[in-house]
């Protein structure tokens, strides 16, 4: 019984569209130079094309059948596709390479963005946890979830906005030079590559602490807000590494 299917594109392709249910993805570049999908051989697995549209659709499954349906996805490097991902019990990694605008929208799950560029980047949902590290984003990071933790590390991005009802936010070595964190209940951690006096900052911690006073600049170039319901706020910069 054959175990996967292979779905190639030789045209080049702006957009990637996936609508999943209980789904492992990964999209990574292509070290062929060839566009490739690899799935599994099931009859609930629907993918086609057109011109300029990769297309994959997963339905549901039975009752008795949870562990999720692994999907890999290649990209050449002479393509910058937008990615679109829409479901539930949802995992998608993002490993190497350059792409246009990602949207992840899903009622759980959890995405994890590494050594990637992006235009905008977009994720929503439910109970989604999100992990990124040593990505590029030359628009915006918007975060906008029930529940979850969000962990930025080594990063860039133009602004990031962050708005979470229960979780918490880690900023760790990011340059951003326009910040907006939210979070009804829990703690809000940031490191920001730069310095002090370069940010205007507006710290507030209902029913928490915060580790320094909000601050306004003659001349700062950058902006962090940071509202915390429940929960605690520490921000710190790390001198010696420009925002770009």
């Amino acid at each position: 019984m054959k175990e996967n299917n292979f779905y190639y594109i030789e045209d080049d392709i702006n957009t990637i569209e996936c609508t999943l249910t209980i789904a492992d993805v990964v999209i990574e570049e292509a070290q062929d130079g060839k566009l490739t999908v690899t799935y599994p051989d099931a009859a609930n697995i629907r993918v086609g094309n057109n011109k300029d549209e990769l297309v994959l659709f997963q339905d549901k499954r039975t009752i008795f059948t949870r562990a999720p349906q692994k999907f890999k996805i290649s990209v050449p490097t002479h393509t910058v596709p937008a990615i679109r991902i829409n479901g539930k019990h949802v995992t998608l990694r993002v490993v190497n390479g350059i792409y246009g605008d990602l949207y992840f929208g899903a009622e759980d799950g959890a995405i994890s963005l590494s050594d990637s560029v992006f235009g905008d980047v977009e994720i929503s949902g439910g109970d989604v946890q999100s992990s990124i590290a040593g990505a590029t984003v030359k628009g915006n990071l918007f975060v906008n979830i029930d529940r979850g933790n969000a962990a930025v590390e080594s990063s860039f991005a133009k602004r990031a906005e962050f708005r979470i009802k229960r979780g918490n936010i880690g900023m760790f070595n990011v340059s951003c030079r326009d910040c907006a964190f939210d979070v009804r209940k829990g703690n809000i951690t940031a490191s920001l590559a730069g310095k002090e006096e370069t940010f205007n900052t507006t710290l507030l911690a209902q029913d928490g602490i915060v580790n320094r006073e909000s601050a306004k600049h003659d001349g700062a170039s950058g902006n962090l807000s940071a509202c915390a319901g429940r929960g605690n706020i520490t921000l710190d910069f790390v001198e010696g590494k420009e925002n770009v």
